[in-house]
């Protein structure tokens, strides 16, 4: 896989609630959760969100392909699941592990350090990630998040500098927010969420990073990671994070890709057209409150 690392990649976070009212403009949101063990599986529990989701994406044509997955942080177990398994580029979504490898080597940054690297997140500079990605040993990063983490589809990109091309699966994102709100120390956490929930709508190089969740979702807490770019033909798209809907705290990822010949505004529609179909069809289920 060769992801064009130079077309900015983010990663977002997403919220679902029964009644879905969402509140956007997050800041200071405790993103703790509970969820310290692998949240239980539960088949086909909203089939209907899947198939509203794939029929956005459809509508769209150019071979899409689609994973979901979202996990209740506080149930501790799997709202929606599709095909999680399958790894694809990440984009900008490895940041976290950049992130969080940072973090365990030598502390939560300060200074001038930390404000860089919650640029990197925020706003997704590239610039900050290949500094971080050469400076931390580059597929090592991965290669030991991915071991610490349990992630099992995670792995560094083919090419040692293209930090893009890592491959994670929606359900190793959702696993990597599950870390950071169940896991980590509360001043670890409040670093990575307040840098995730501060992300502006223009990314460092210009691009609208709002896509998907955050337009999905309007007036939801959320701490997001957005990723975009190509990779061997594919155009790539993602959109993941921790959501706040009502009391109820989600890890959701929502991970497309389309042949290359699909624009970005229509690529953006249509993750963003999926991620509300998905909010659709689980706020009336009664199951998320």
């Amino acid at each position: 896989m060769k992801l064009l690392v130079g077309i900015a990649a983010l990663v977002a976070a997403g919220g679902l609630v029964a009644a879905i009212v969402l509140a956007s403009d997050s800041g200071g949101t405790d993103w703790h959760a509970s969820c310290e063990t692998k949240p239980a599986q539960t088949a086909d529990k909203h089939p209907n969100a899947v198939a509203e989701a794939r029929k956005a994406l459809l509508s769209n044509g150019n071979d899409p392909r689609l994973e979901i997955e979202v996990v209740d942080l506080d149930a501790c177990a799997v709202e929606v699941s599709w095909k999680a398994d399958q790894p694809q580029p990440s984009a900008s979504v490895v940041k976290l592990l950049i992130a969080l490898d940072l973090i365990d080597r030598s502390g939560v940054p300060d200074d001038s350090e930390a404000s860089a690297v919650q640029t990197m997140l925020s706003a997704s500079d590239d610039r900050v990630a290949s500094r971080l990605w050469q400076q931390l040993g580059g597929p090592a990063i991965v290669q030991r998040q991915a071991g610490k983490l349990g992630l099992k589809h995670t792995t560094p990109p083919d090419k040692p500098g293209q930090w893009g091309s890592t491959a994670m699966s929606a359900e190793d994102v959702t696993a990597i927010y599950r870390h950071i709100a169940a896991e980590l120390p509360d001043d670890e956490r409040e670093f990575i969420t307040e840098a995730l929930e501060s992300a502006p709508r223009n990314a460092a190089d210009g691009f609208d990073q709002h896509f998907g969740i955050p337009r999905a979702f309007p007036g939801t807490e959320w701490a997001i990671k957005q990723g975009w770019g190509t990779s061997d033909g594919r155009r790539v798209l993602n959109t993941t994070g921790l959501v706040r809907a009502g009391s109820r705290t989600f890890a959701v990822a929502v991970m497309s890709t389309w042949d290359d010949s699909v624009g970005l505004p229509a690529a953006t529609k249509a993750l963003t057209d999926a991620t509300g179909a998905l909010k659709n069809s689980l706020a009336g289920t009664g199951s998320l409150t």
